[in-house]
């Protein structure tokens, strides 16, 4: 699978919910905070986290922005 095909996806996702969320990226192969918490399985891979760092959803491998939405749009609109 080649990620950058979820680059605008991605991008649109963060222009549209910038106000309530942050987005970061994290390389599934460098050692980090990120992936010590995370613990990625594939790439691409998407997880969304609470403001305590629970994960609340992941997606995996290519996902239309409508499987986002279905999830961040409550969390979001609330």
């Amino acid at each position: 699978m080649d990620c950058r095909k979820m680059e605008p996806i991605v991008y649109g996702l963060k222009e549209k919910y910038s106000s309530c969320m942050s987005m970061n990226r994290v390389n599934f192969h460098a050692k980090s905070e990120w992936r010590e918490l995370l613990s990625p399985v594939g790439t691409p891979e998407f997880v969304l986290l609470d403001s305590s760092k629970q994960v609340i959803q992941r997606w995996f491998g290519y996902t239309e922005e409508e499987e986002f939405a279905a999830v961040i749009d409550p969390l979001c609109n609330s």
